[in-house]
Parts: C-alpha cells; sequence; structure tokens
C-alpha cells in the first residue's frame, strides 16, 4: 500500500487501484435526518460532490435503501470519468431455490446500474451477511458470474450492527475472492474487529478495507444533555473521558478519531458524510491531519477497551 499526499485528499494505491483515504458517506444525498447529529435537511448533492471533485476525492459509498442517493451519483458522473463507487445489495430472505437467488441478485443488480449510469459497478457489495450465511455458495457463485459478465468490477460484503456474530459465521465463505472489499464499523469506541482477528484476517486476504462510523454516526459531537436517555450514563462518561484526552493532545475529538483509525494497520479508507462544502472541506483536512503519537494510540485502547454495547449499537438508540 503506497500512500499518495497532493494538495488534495491524501490517496493510496491498493490491489491497482488509487483511491482517495476520504470515501463520501452518501446516505446525506438521499435520505434526511440520517445519523443522530446531522441537521435533518436537504443537502445539495451536485455542490458536495462538485466540491468532492476538486479535492480529489474519488470513492463514494452508496446504495439503494439511500433513497435517491444513487440518481445523483449517476446524474453528476455522467460523462465524467468514473469514480470508485460502492454500492450494496439485498435481496430477500425467503428464497426457495438458487435460480431464485440468481434471478433475484441480476435483476436488482441491473436496478442500481441504470440509477448510477453505469455498464459495470465498480464494486458491489452484500448488504447483509446474513445472505451469505443463508445461501452459501450460491451467493459467491452468482457475485463471481456477475464478475464474469461485466456487470461488477469486484464484490465485497458490509458488516453490520452485530459484526463479530457476522464474521465468525461468514468467515470462511467471505475469504472467497470475488469478496475483495469489505466494509465494517471501527472507531475508538468499538474495536471489536480488531480484538476478534477479523482486521488481521481481512490484511492476510488482500481485502481493501472500508471503515465506516468513524464519529460512530456523530455521536462524539454530542451534548450529554442531547443523548437519548438509554445512553446519558454510559455514553456521557465516555465522551467526557474522550473529551479530556483530546484537550490534552492538543487535537480536537474529530482530528483524534479520524487519525487513529485512518492510521490503523490494513484500514484504506474512511467512509465520512457531509452535508455542505464547508464539512467536505473540514473532512479533508482531518484525513490530511497528523498522526498519533504511539502512547496516544496506547492509552485510547486502554481508556475504550470495554465499551457497553448500547454505546456502539445505533441500532438501538432509538
Amino acid at each position: 500500500m503506497e500512500q499518495l499526499v497532493a494538495d488534495g485528499a491524501t490517496c493510496l494505491r491498493v490491489n491497482g487501484l488509487e483511491l482517495s483515504r476520504f470515501m463520501l458517506g452518501t446516505a446525506q444525498l438521499g435520505m434526511s435526518g440520517y445519523g443522530i447529529n446531522n441537521n435533518g435537511g436537504q443537502v445539495n448533492a451536485e455542490s458536495l460532490l462538485g466540491r468532492c471533485e476538486q479535492w480529489g476525492v474519488n470513492c463514494y459509498d452508496t446504495a439503494y435503501e439511500y433513497g435517491d442517493a444513487e440518481l445523483k451519483l449517476g446524474k453528476y458522473f455522467q460523462g465524467k470519468k468514473i469514480p470508485f463507487i460502492a454500492s450494496k445489495l439485498k435481496i430477500d430472505m425467503d428464497l426457495t431455490s438458487e435460480r431464485e437467488i440468481e434471478r433475484q441478485i441480476f435483476a436488482r443488480t441491473e436496478a442500481i446500474l441504470t440509477r448510477l449510469q453505469l455498464e459495470a459497478i465498480p464494486a458491489l457489495l452484500v448488504h447483509n451477511p446474513d445472505m451469505v450465511e443463508k445461501y452459501g455458495h450460491t451467493i459467491s457463485t452468482v457475485m463471481r458470474k456477475l464478475r464474469t459478465e461485466g456487470l461488477i468490477e469486484r464484490g465485497g460484503i458490509s458488516y453490520g450492527a452485530d459484526p463479530v456474530r457476522q464474521y465468525d459465521a461468514v468467515s470462511g465463505l467471505a475469504s472467497d475472492d470475488i469478496y475483495e472489499v469489505v466494509q465494517i464499523p471501527l472507531n475508538l469506541f468499538d474495536r471489536r474487529l480488531v480484538q476478534c482477528g477479523a482486521m488481521q484476517s481481512f490484511g492476510a486476504g488482500g481485502k481493501i478495507v472500508v471503515v465506516r462510523s468513524v464519529f460512530l454516526q456523530g455521536l462524539f459531537f454530542m451534548r450529554e444533555d442531547a443523548l437519548p436517555e438509554k445512553l446519558r450514563v454510559d455514553a456521557g462518561r465516555l465522551l467526557g473521558q474522550l473529551r479530556t484526552l483530546a484537550a490534552a493532545e492538543d487535537l480536537s475529538v474529530a482530528q483524534l478519531a479520524v487519525s487513529y483509525i485512518r492510521d490503523m494497520a490494513g484500514v484504506h479508507c474512511l467512509i465520512i458524510g457531509a452535508e455542505s462544502e464547508q464539512q467536505i472541506d473540514d473532512n479533508v483536512r482531518l484525513i490530511n491531519g497528523p498522526s498519533l503519537l504511539a502512547e496516544t494510540r496506547a492509552r485510547i485502547e486502554r481508556l475504550f477497551s470495554d465499551v457497553p454495547s448500547d454505546v456502539i449499537t445505533p441500532s438501538v438508540w432509538r
């Protein structure tokens, strides 16, 4: 992995690709109120994508479920150089035959292609590892067929709210080289996939590792009195410790969070959302920001070694 630093967003070369380390999360482009600490209004997708292009950002995370985000990406990049777009695939969990599984995967892939206005999706990720757990090698076989027929360039898996269980359930199947891209939740409070050995496995398998939830969906920036009631005690205490640590290092909480994940072995891209051009600018500066001292990293890992599951699982907050 070779890291490149220019006037714009830091990039790296991995698996023959040149990727910006900042990957724009596009949920906000298609859905209002995504995350716990966003404004909830409509964003100007063309303005945000244009700002990313100015900075040299060439990585975008999206999904069919993100409202019309795929449509906006497709419209903006029509006639331009195709960036690294990772979208996600969901199919029904009650299918009873390999033929049904293949038919639905192909139909939903073609719908994504139409929305993105692409001939091939740079990366198509299985949105729920439970699909791989239930349907086994059939999913891998069909994903490989999509690649052979030129509908996708590479496949992948996105791990969800219970990533360790999911990793344990599909680790054998997920080692297949069709799953070249792995998307995972990882942040200062949530190191489960490091602690269970998954990150080491991804590295050994040559996976492109994309990290989401770097700011724990905005939780890191919330005031204690604005936290959901069920989080106030545990999250309030942990956020206080986080802010004290950031102040001691003379860094913002955001820079501490980004630098810690960016420099973790095996991490390639960080998904960060934005609602304004200013936030795009801020995100690029964070990605290009300073590294942490080894003792600071060690202190983070001591302080946040056993965070309660409610705090690191956004799906249970509301």
